[in-house]
């Protein structure tokens, strides 16, 4: 603006106002679309680029009956300091503004008559009678007024002028009285309009100007949006869906839309969906559907206003859905429609790419809509979405109660389904009237078949009134992680074996420890529980001499841990599990701490029930040690890895190790065991090439405390086993000048000293 320097001084000196350059360069004005609410058109310049007004700076735009005047535009200023304006020259608003106040501000020096017009976004019709107000200032004879503009059907703009059927607006903008507001009367008009505010005879050679601040508008303008009521509010939609695979379809349920919901807004589009709880009114839901029922708590809305194309909409969508089985699946939920809108619900791959769509019948609401996926069976996501709509008017959709029935292929498909993997075998364990010296001795891990446990089962022989039983088993994964999770709720799995208690129709099985003389301080029970189906477990305790079970103790799924009493007599501790249908209880990492009395010198504490016969090997050895190798693998033995060792491999019922300049020794090592007294070890044995065998014992205070070479080529041989040995050795080694050579064992049998089976 070259040659307006020295007049803006004038202004920050005389008004204390700044020019802001550029500040009506952004506003919220628009061509054609209407506003939706009178308050639309409120602006205090604050925010100048949300304002829906504008400079009309061609004159090209207006008819002739103003063409002859020179344009002017308005221009941003803010106050910059607390000077007063003089209330004699500068009026009728306010001599005191705030500093930091905005304004618009128009003014010239020249002689010719010159006006400026500041017009706003389309009004479609008002039904009554609207009010406009605006603060103003006006120097040395320049005045202002409200004026209606419309279309002229040209691409301008022409003034409501000369129709007589046309209603003028009344305008007061007096001048007399101080601090005074223009104030506008806008007739009903059902054609669409605009308002302008025009400033005029800036025509003073002195110097003349207008100032315009604080527009309102208010006025009952004609329904271009759907009447939600005066109280509806709605915010952006933050659930708890994140993107992760759910585990169970049930995850899917929302009925609130919040932390909890697995549903979420798909992104990256210009309308998305929002939460709202508001009630809506009886007369909107009445008109949608016929009835008053509305959504009830948080819901999903997406509200579409006139001219929204399609592609522009948001999705709803679900988190993602790993794998779920060709049985029968139910996706459900209750919608709402106001306007021309039609939704549908498709499944999707990750990709957002349909899989398959089924339209959702609009009749149905607000009833919940039952729909089937027939396709999607892997890696996809549920979709709620428009599939068709009027964009000539306002639309809305409301989604609430959605649900999901489905069976997911981590999902369990019985109480006993834990996996593929998941079997069980006979507890090696047995009750041996064995010594328990300290309070860790009870604890087990079920390791190789819980065999070195103090811990085992009546015999089934046993006369029992309250120790019934089924039987206590070993099981052996890996399980299912997940399927186990959907029986239990816990996520955490057993590690390696675990005890397992199976029930196929009801009944109960008790697992019993050791004799333990009695308990001193500070006994603890710690384990780790699961249950499916109707199984449930007590931990109680069990007199030395009784079998009927004493103070018994509810445990529930999880971590648990039970606190023993103080006792001063013998007794057992007692893993008591029933069903009373199908189910199965399964327990791990029993750790025992605390103070117990240990065993006297002279005898250990022990029930005649359970004293085994002393010459008699204990049989629980008898089923670590013997393996016939029918099932493909060593039973509990182990090839030792040490230097330029070989490895085993089991075919036909045969154990072979081949045996090579390389790998010139091969080690088979037994479980560690307990004996009684002394047995027999028996086994079927081939050699071949430059090969020798030698068998090998630990004793309790000694490792491979005595080795003996096998004199033959083939046949049975067998090994003296002393009540103090605890491992076997079988060890295949070439002969010093060896090249290679082979070692084949079909059969390993433990007998007593007469050579009678135990097992």
């Amino acid at each position: 603006m070259p040659g307006y320097e020295a007049e803006r001084d004038r202004l920050r000196e005389h008004l204390g106002i700044e020019w802001i350059q550029n500040g009506l360069a952004k506003s919220g004005w628009t061509p054609k679309k209407p506003i939706r609410h009178s308050s639309d058109l409120n602006c205090d310049f604050s925010h100048p680029e949300k304002c829906q007004w504008k400079n009309m700076a061609d004159e090209n735009q207006l008819d002739s009956r103003v063409i002859f005047f020179q344009f002017l535009d308005f221009y941003l200023f803010e106050k910059i300091d607390y000077t007063e304006f003089p209330v004699l020259r500068v009026g009728p608003g306010p001599s005191k503004i705030q500093q930091g106040d905005k304004m618009i501000f128009v003014g010239d020096k020249k002689r010719e008559e010159q006006h400026a017009i500041f017009y706003s976004s389309p009004i479609n019709c008002q039904n009554s009678t609207g009010n406009l107000t605006f603060t103003y200032w006006v120097y040395n004879s320049a005045r202002v007024e409200v004026i209606l503009l419309e279309d002229d059907g040209r691409g301008g703009y022409k003034m409501i002028f000369d129709d007589p059927s046309e209603e003028k607006p009344y305008v007061d903008c007096g001048t007399i009285q101080l601090n005074t507001e223009c104030h506008a009367e806008i007739p009903p008009r059902d054609k669409p309009f605009r308002i302008g505010i025009r400033a005029y005879e800036i025509s003073n050679t002195d110097g003349s100007f207008v100032m315009i601040d604080n527009i309102l508008y208010s006025a009952s303008l004609c329904k271009v949006g759907i009447d939600v009521g005066d109280t509806f509010k709605s915010n952006a939609l933050e659930t708890g869906a994140s993107g992760k695979h759910i585990d169970t379809a049930a995850e899917l349920k929302c009925d609130n839309f919040d932390s909890k919901c697995r549903w979420r807004s798909g992104g990256d589009a210009m309308v998305m969906w929002r939460r709202s709880s508001s009630a809506l009114p009886s007369p909107l839901l009445l008109n949608a559907t016929g009835t008053t029922v509305g959504p009830r708590g948080g819901y999903a809305v997406l509200y579409v206003e006139q001219g929204t194309q399609k592609k522009s909409l948001d999705i709803l969508r679900s988190d993602p859905i790993t794998c779920q089985s060709l049985t029968e699946n139910e996706f459900t939920f209750r919608f709402w429609e106001f306007g021309q809108i039609e939704l549908e619900a498709c499944a999707v791959d990750l990709m957002l790419k349909d899989i398959e769509c089924v339209p959702i019948p609009r009749g149905s609401s607000p009833a919940n809509v039952k729909l089937t996926f027939r396709k999607a069976t892997k890696n996809f996501m549920i979709i709620i979405r428009v599939s068709s709509l009027n964009s000539d008017f306002d639309n809305m959709v409301i989604v609430d109660d959605i649900s999901y029935r489905a069976t997911l292929c981590t999902d369990a498909l019985s109480v006993f389904d834990i996996g593929d993997s998941f079997v069980s075998t006979p507890m090696l364990s047995l009750l041996l009237s064995r010594n328990v010296h300290t309070a860790q001795d009870l604890s087990c891990d079920f390791s190789k078949r819980a065999s070195a446990c103090l811990w085992g089962m009546l015999n089934q022989d046993e006369d029992s009134s309250d120790i019934a039983s089924n039987t206590w088993t070993v099981g052996h994964g890996p399980l299912n992680d997940e399927k186990l999770y959907s029986l239990t709720g816990i996520s955490e799995i057993p590690e390696g074996e675990f005890g397992l208690a199976k029930f196929e129709t009801g009944g109960s099985a008790v697992l019993l420890s050791e004799v333990v003389r009695c308990a001193l301080d500070n006994v603890h029970v710690q384990f780790k529980l699961w249950t499916t189906g109707t199984a449930k477990i007590k931990v109680c305790l069990v007199e030395e001499s009784s079998p009927s079970l004493l103070d018994c103790q509810d445990a529930s799924s999880g971590d648990v841990v039970v606190d023993l009493p103080r006792i001063r007599r013998p007794f057992r501790v007692a893993f008591s599990a029933e069903a009373e249908d199908q189910g199965m209880v399964l327990i791990d990492d029993i750790i025992v701490t605390g103070q117990i009395c240990p065993p006297t010198a002279a005898k250990q504490f022990s029930s005649k029930t359970f004293r085994p016969t002393a010459d008699i090997p204990d049989p629980n050895v008898c089923r670590l040690l013997s393996c016939d190798f029918h099932l493909g693998h060593a039973c509990l033995y182990e090839s030792s890895q040490v230097s330029n060792s070989a490895m085993h491999g089991v075919a036909n019922r045969k154990l072979n190790a081949f045996l090579t300049r390389s790998k010139r020794v091969f080690i088979l090592e037994s479980p560690q065991f307990r004996l009684n007294t002394v047995a027999r070890l028996h086994f079927d044995y081939r050699l071949q090439g430059d090969a020798n065998l030698f068998i090998c014992n630990d004793s309790g205070t000694k490792e491979l405390e005595s080795c003996f070479k096998v004199e033959g080529r083939e046949g049975n041989d067998y090994i003296e086993l002393l009540a103090s040995d605890t491992k076997v050795y079988i060890i295949s080694r070439l002969s010093e000048t060896g090249k290679s050579g082979s070692l084949e064992v079909s059969k390993i049998v433990f007998t007593d000293t007469s050579d009678q089976t135990i097992c």
